[in-house]
């Protein structure tokens, strides 16, 4: 299977495309490769061989990865809070 052109989006842009792909993938069971952008604070979750990741995301969310799914991991700049 060809890898098709990557479709990145802006905020507040069309997702339409992307969500074709998804449900295209989620009914066919075929893979599909997905790149999410995070930010949140990282701990590690549990200490088995099989070492996970945890991040905590907008403060609710908790997503858990591993290690070689990252793509790439970079320091966040926190949002300047008003005075």
């Amino acid at each position: 299977m060809a890898a098709g052109p990557r479709e990145s989006l802006a905020p507040g842009a069309d997702s339409s495309a992307i969500e074709a792909r998804l449900t295209d993938a989620a009914e066919t069971g075929r893979p599909l490769e997905v790149i999410l952008v995070l930010r949140g604070r990282v701990r590690r979750s549990g200490t088995s061989e099989r070492l996970r990741w945890r991040m905590r995301v907008d403060g609710r969310y908790v997503v858990t990865f591993r290690a070689d799914a990252v793509v790439a991991a970079t320091p966040a700049v926190a949002p300047r809070r008003g005075r």
